[in-house]
């Protein structure tokens, strides 16, 4: 007969002890049947009294562990909605009920429930096996197994996670740290030294950065001036780029120029905005943006400062104006470590 197991939890967010201890688990059985608990007030309240940037949704839970266990075709996923009960380790009876309709509803029988939690093998016991009808989604030999208590391998939990997620970034499965990775925009005027900064950040902090792809454009298709339907693509492209480079990142992804550069490019030479540029500013979601002004300003520059500063303050983009004094570079270069430091510490 088929053997499965179950696992509960809110895995927020699902860290790598949480992956061993899944993994060890569906060594023994058929299938299992990881359980990802949600709760909108208390998982409100733990973001809230996290350190972490941006609240994973329940959807993006449910992703990070789809992600992780793609490749393994019995461990399987189901959503568990806990609104209503209250919160562990209290509330066993109305959780057990609605454990019970999830895994009836779902055409379940789970002949094993592991746990690395010692003392919730009895509530298991006493709560699922009392269930009216509890054989139509238990084995009447349910077996409650424990495994990984002590955490051997990775001794970490996800309240440490959410406390300081980059001080524990190698805890993290590469979905999560994709989700997880603050992307900093360098944006400005011409010729103010954004591409060496994003070279000098990247270095420093020992990641990826996305080249200014316009540049790039022009050069690939040998063109000297680029029309409307030139920039849809660049833009496009741009977007790829930064998503591919958030997959293989550490922690931070520095992004040359951005969507209202390339509306500010355009432009210089159309009056109107681009709907289709317009929808990737509306969707970006970069953390930190350096805006560098030149020393020199010609009146060309003049009129592309003034024109992304009004796209910038169009769409609430915040931004950190830096100014180059005396041809000191090293102190723009600090001021940046000294921003992007506070935002990962």
């Amino acid at each position: 007969m088929k053997k499965t197991g179950i696992i509960f939890g809110k895995f927020y967010p699902i860290h790598m002890g949480h992956v061993d201890f899944i993994q060890k688990a569906s060594g023994f059985v058929d299938e299992l049947y990881v359980v990802v608990c949600s709760d909108d007030t208390r998982d409100k309240k733990l973001f809230e009294e996290s350190k972490m940037r941006k609240m994973p949704t329940i959807k993006d839970r449910l992703n990070f562990v789809k992600g992780i266990f793609k490749y393994q075709n019995n461990i399987k996923l189901i959503h568990l909605a806990e609104d209503g009960i209250p919160f562990y380790p209290n509330g066993w009876k109305l959780w057990s009920e609605r454990v019970f309709e999830v895994l009836l509803q779902n055409d379940i029988k789970v002949n094993v429930i592991f746990s690395n939690e010692l003392q919730d093998v009895e509530n298991y016991k006493n709560n699922f096996l009392t269930l009216p009808n509890f054989e139509k989604v238990f084995n009447k030999n349910l077996t409650i197994q424990t495994i990984d208590i002590n955490r051997d391998n990775f001794p970490i939990s996800a309240t440490e996670v959410r406390n300081s997620p980059y001080h524990n970034w190698d805890f993290m499965p590469k979905p999560v740290q994709e989700f997880f990775t603050i992307k900093v925009a360098i944006i400005g005027t011409p010729h103010s030294g954004k591409t060496t900064l994003v070279h000098k950040l990247s270095n420093c902090y020992n990641t990826n950065f996305v080249e200014d792809y316009k540049k790039k454009y022009l050069k690939k298709n040998n063109l000297k001036n680029l029309e409307e339907k030139d920039f849809n693509s660049i833009a496009e492209k741009y977007q790829k780029k930064i998503l591919n480079s958030v997959k293989s990142s550490n922690k931070l992804v520095f992004i040359d120029t951005e969507f209202c550069s390339l509306q500010a490019n355009l432009m210089e030479f159309k009056s109107k905005e681009n709907e289709i540029i317009n929808n990737f500013i509306k969707n970006e979601d970069f953390e930190l943006i350096f805006y560098l002004e030149s020393e020199k300003k010609t009146d060309k520059i003049k009129e592309f400062d003034k024109n992304l500063k009004e796209i910038l303050k169009k769409n609430n983009k915040k931004i950190v104006i830096l100014k180059l004094n005396n041809n000191n570079f090293t102190e723009i270069y600090n001021c940046c470590l000294r921003y992007i430091n506070k935002m990962i510490e």
